[in-house]
């Protein structure tokens, strides 16, 4: 079931279809791990405010959403959830080729100020 977010994103490309100006946004979703790495990953995900988890036990997946003003969040949970070959990348709420490889990159250009 699609979030709260992504549901007032898609009506917004309903209703504007012509607005060129998105957000851009990146939404990390990893799954329940043990180790202190997943600790840590929880902790930073759930200082998000779009920190959501689903499932429960080894099944749960949690995901968080990071704008470009808050890229360093971001990097610090990649960083900690990359090598999880179930993590995923999502570019505005959806599935898009590369996700790792370039839209990550991109986002941290925010980084450099």
């Amino acid at each position: 079931m699609p979030d709260d977010e992504a549901l007032k994103d898609k009506l917004e490309e309903i209703l504007r279809p012509d607005d060129q100006a998105k957000a851009f946004k990146i939404t990390l979703v990893f799954p329940c791990k043990t180790g202190s790495d997943f600790e840590k990953a929880v902790a930073l995900a759930r200082r998000s405010p779009t920190y959501r988890s689903e499932g429960e036990g080894e099944f749960a997946r949690h995901q968080a959403t990071y704008t470009p003003d808050e890229v360093d969040e971001l990097f610090d949970l990649f960083n900690l959830v990359h090598r999880w070959p179930e993590t995923e990348v999502l570019v505005n709420h959806k599935r898009l080729p590369y996700g790792h490889q370039l839209w990550l990159p991109l986002m941290w250009f925010y980084r450099i100020r």
